[in-house]
C-alpha cells in the first residue's frame, strides 16, 4: 500500500471510531436520562391534583382565563422541556385511580426504553 493509501484507511478507521464514540456517548446520554426519570417515576406524584380545564362562567373576565390558560400551556411546555412527566386528569376522572395507572405505564416504557437502549449498546462493537 502507499502511503497515501495507509493515510486513507486510517482517516476511515478514525472516523468510524468517532461515530461509535458519538453512538456510545449519545446510548450512554439516554441511560442517564432514562434513570432519572425512572427515579422521579418511584418518587410518585409530586404536585396535588389541579384542574386543568377551566370554565368560563367561573371568571368573570375571559381576558383572565385566557391568561390561566396560556400559563399553564406554558408550565406544560416547560415541564416537557426539562423532561418532567405531567398527568393530566380530567375533572370527570377518579385520580386516585387514574393517576397510578398513567405512572405505570410511563414505568412499563421507560422500562422497555432502557432494555432497547441496552440491546443497541450491546450491539455496538468495543473499541
Amino acid at each position: 500500500m502507499t502511503n497515501n493509501q495507509l493515510a486513507i484507511n486510517s482517516l476511515r478507521v478514525l472516523e468510524e471510531h468517532e461515530i461509535r464514540i458519538t453512538n456510545l456517548e449519545r446510548i450512554a446520554r439516554e441511560q442517564a436520562e432514562l434513570e432519572i426519570a425512572m427515579k422521579i417515576l418511584d418518587e410518585g406524584p409530586i404536585i396535588e391534583a389541579q384542574h386543568r380545564l377551566h370554565h368560563t362562567s367561573w371568571y368573570k373576565d375571559i381576558k383572565k382565563l385566557e391568561d390561566i390558560v396560556n400559563r399553564d400551556r406554558q408550565k406544560r411546555c416547560m415541564c416537557q422541556d426539562n423532561g418532567i412527566f405531567l398527568l393530566e386528569v380530567w375533572y370527570d376522572e377518579n385520580p386516585e385511580i387514574v393517576i397510578p395507572e398513567r405512572i405505570q405505564k410511563i414505568k412499563e416504557f421507560t422500562n422497555q426504553l432502557t432494555k432497547s437502549l441496552d440491546n443497541i449498546s450491546n450491539s455496538v462493537p468495543k473499541l
